[in-house]
């Protein structure tokens, strides 16, 4: 798949994204961010997800996001590239974000957040528009570029361009409230 939209609104859109996390966090309490059952949106029927737990989701797709342009540059394909793509493995990526980290403090996993976001903002911030644009050096199925693969991990249907937490999260006023 090709990029839909250009590195610079990618990155623009992304920091939204970001800052929308952080303003949440900075809202809500320890008590309210750990609350089991919480998350009521884009979830599996069985899960009972406190926000902590939907933060570990969203951190793991930016870490494999990272680590996948990372292996571009270095001529291999990151295997999650095809993952996202696959029913079962996509739900074990959704269920293993949250159990890789679920050992982690919330101060852990706040700061992990902050550093992923961080360096994944970097890696897009550090690429040029053709290199946005630039093509596997390895095979794929698809005609691809490197903003597309992009696109593929972090922008799966029905999630807005780069913007994974309203998925789970549509109205971040209602969710206050419901806190609350």
């Amino acid at each position: 798949m090709r990029a839909s939209v250009d590195r610079v609104e990618a990155l623009r859109l992304l920091q939204i994204e970001h800052q929308a996390v952080a303003a949440l966090t900075d809202e809500l309490t320890d008590e309210e961010m750990t609350r089991r059952d919480t998350i009521q949106y884009g979830m599996y029927y069985d899960q009972e997800c406190s926000f902590k737990d939907l933060l570990a989701h969203l951190i793991c797709y930016e870490v494999y996001t990272v680590e996948a342009i990372q292996a571009w540059r270095n001529g291999r394909a990151h295997w999650a590239i095809e993952a996202v793509n696959d029913p079962r493995r996509g739900r074990e990526i959704h269920y293993g974000g949250i159990a890789d980290r679920a050992h982690l403090s919330l101060a852990e996993q706040l700061n992990e957040y902050r550093a992923v976001s961080e360096e994944l903002e970097r890696e897009i911030g550090a690429l040029s528009e053709a290199g946005w644009r630039s093509a596997p050096s390895f095979p794929m199925v698809e005609a691809t570029d490197l903003g597309g693969m992009i696109e593929g991990i972090m922008v799966l249907p029905p999630r807005p361009m780069y913007r994974h937490l309203p998925v789970h999260i549509p109205d971040v006023a209602q969710y206050i409230r419901s806190l609350r």
